[in-house]
C-alpha cells in the first residue's frame, strides 16, 4: 500500500490560509519517510486569528522566513512522487491545498485524496471518531495533536491499522472513490467493489481535473491570437456552456485553466448579455475577475474579452476590430457590421500581436463564410457557432 498521509494547519477561517503542512509517506505499508514545515500564508489571506493559534500555537512571527505557497506546493509533490494522497477529515486538507493554490495563482497538479475519517467511521465503532480517540482505540503511539508533522504520521499509522484489520493491501480495496469524486461504485469479476476515481465524467468545469479539461490542438494555425496562450473563463456565456468554450480555444491552440495564474493572457467575462463588451474595467465582480486585475496592476499582460468579443474572434474577424454595435447578435451584424477598434486591456500577451494580426480569417473550418457554410457538423462549440450565425 503507497500513499502519503498529510495535514495542514490554518492561519484563520480562510481555507487558503495554510501555514503548516506534514507529511508521512507510505510504502508498501510502512512508513518510510516523513516530514512537516511552516509555511507563509498567501497574500491577502495571512492573518492569524487567536482561535486558530489557541488550537496549534503557531504565530504570524513564527512564519516570517518560512517557505510561501509555491515552493510548498512544489515540495509537497517532490515528497509524495504522486498523487494519492490521504488526510482525516480529507475535505477539509483537499480543500486548503485547493484554496492556497487558487489564491497563489498557481495550477494545481492532478491528485487525490482519500479520507481516512470516513475509514475510521466506517470499520469503528466508537462514541467519537477524532484522531486522537481512533488511535487511542488502536492502541497506537500517543502524538501531539494539531502538530502537522504528527498528525500525518497518527494519520498514516491510523489508515495502515485498519487495513492490518482487514488484511487490505492497496488503496483500491480500502476506498471505492477519491474525496470530491462521484459516488459510483462498480463490481469486479468477484463481486468486489473497485474504485472509479478519475473516471467520473463530470459536468461542471469546476470539478473537472486539469487534465479533463478540453486540450490545446497542436495542429491549430500557430498564426491565430489564441494559439499558444492561456485562457481563463468567469461569469455565464450566453452563446455557450463554459466547456463548449473552453473546446473552442483549444480548438485553436490554447491551453484552459480554471483560475488566473500567472501564466494567464487571456480573461473570457460573461455576463447576462450576450452583448456584452468587457474591459479592464469591468474587472471585480469575481474571486477570479479581482485576480487578474492583482495581476495586471503587477505588470502581467492579460487581455480582457467580453462575450461578443470571444465570438468575433470565433469567427474569424481581425483582432484590432473587437467591438461590435451594441444591436442583437445575429448573422448579419456579425458579417456585415461596421467595426470600431476599442482599447480594453492594460498590456498584451507577449507572445501575440492582437492588435494587427488576423484571426485566422482564412483557417478552414473556423472562416466565417469560406468554411462554416461548408464544414461538416463538426465539435459542439461549432454547431453552436454556426447557429449563432444562422448558417446551415
Amino acid at each position: 500500500m503507497n500513499f502519503t498521509a498529510i495535514d495542514f494547519e490554518t492561519a484563520n477561517s480562510q481555507r487558503g490560509s495554510a501555514c503548516a503542512v506534514g507529511l508521512a509517506r507510505v510504502v508498501s505499508g510502512e512508513i518510510v519517510e516523513r516530514a512537516s514545515w511552516l509555511i507563509k500564508p498567501p497574500r491577502g489571506i495571512d492573518r492569524f486569528e487567536p482561535r486558530n493559534v489557541g488550537i496549534h500555537g503557531i504565530r504570524a512571527q513564527d512564519v516570517v522566513t518560512a517557505r510561501d505557497w509555491e515552493a510548498s506546493l512544489a515540495s509537497i509533490f517532490r515528497f509524495a512522487a504522486g498523487g494519492q494522497f490521504v488526510a482525516y477529515n480529507a475535505k477539509f486538507d483537499a480543500s486548503v491545498m485547493r484554496a492556497a493554490t487558487e489564491a497563489t495563482g498557481l495550477d494545481l497538479p492532478h491528485h487525490e485524496f482519500y479520507c481516512a475519517l470516513e475509514l475510521a467511521q466506517e470499520h469503528l465503532v466508537l462514541p467519537r471518531h477524532r484522531l486522537n480517540d481512533v488511535s487511542d482505540h488502536l492502541n497506537l503511539p500517543p502524538f501531539e495533536h494539531h502538530e502537522a508533522g504528527a498528525d500525518a504520521i497518527a494519520c498514516a499509522r491510523v489508515v495502515l491499522a485498519i487495513a492490518r484489520m482487514g488484511q487490505r493491501q492497496s488503496i483500491a480495496e480500502m476506498w471505492t472513490t477519491p474525496v470530491g469524486a462521484k459516488k459510483t461504485t462498480r463490481l469486479d469479476s468477484k463481486g468486489a467493489r473497485t474504485p472509479v476515481g478519475g473516471q467520473i465524467n463530470y459536468t461542471t468545469e469546476r470539478s473537472l481535473r486539469l487534465a479533463e479539461l478540453p486540450q490545446p490542438n497542436s495542429s491549430a494555425d500557430p498564426q491565430h491570437p489564441f494559439f499558444g496562450q492561456t485562457f481563463c473563463f468567469t461569469g455565464e456565456l450566453q452563446s455557450f456552456s463554459r466547456l463548449e468554450a473552453m473546446a473552442a480555444v483549444a480548438d485553436f491552440g490554447a491551453t484552459n485553466r480554471q483560475g488566473v495564474t500567472k501564466k494567464t493572457s487571456y480573461v473570457v467575462v460573461g455576463r447576462s448579455d450576450s452583448r456584452h463588451s468587457a474591459s479592464v474595467g469591468d474587472l471585480g465582480g469575481s474571486n477570479k475577475e479581482r485576480k487578474a486585475l492583482d495581476y495586471i496592476a503587477g505588470g502581467q499582460q492579460i487581455t480582457v474579452l467580453g462575450e461578443r468579443e470571444f465570438l468575433q474572434f470565433l469567427t474569424g474577424a481581425r483582432a484590432n476590430n473587437l467591438v461590435l454595435p451594441s444591436v442583437p447578435m445575429d448573422s448579419a451584424n456579425l458579417s456585415g457590421a461596421t467595426l470600431k477598434p476599442t482599447a480594453m486591456t492594460i498590456g498584451r500577451p507577449a507572445s501575440t500581436t492582437t492588435a494587427s494580426r488576423p484571426a485566422a480569417a482564412d483557417s478552414g473550418l473556423h472562416s466565417v463564410r469560406n468554411g462554416l457554410e461548408k464544414a461538416p457538423e463538426g465539435p459542439r462549440w461549432l454547431v453552436v457557432l454556426r447557429r449563432i450565425l444562422g448558417l446551415k
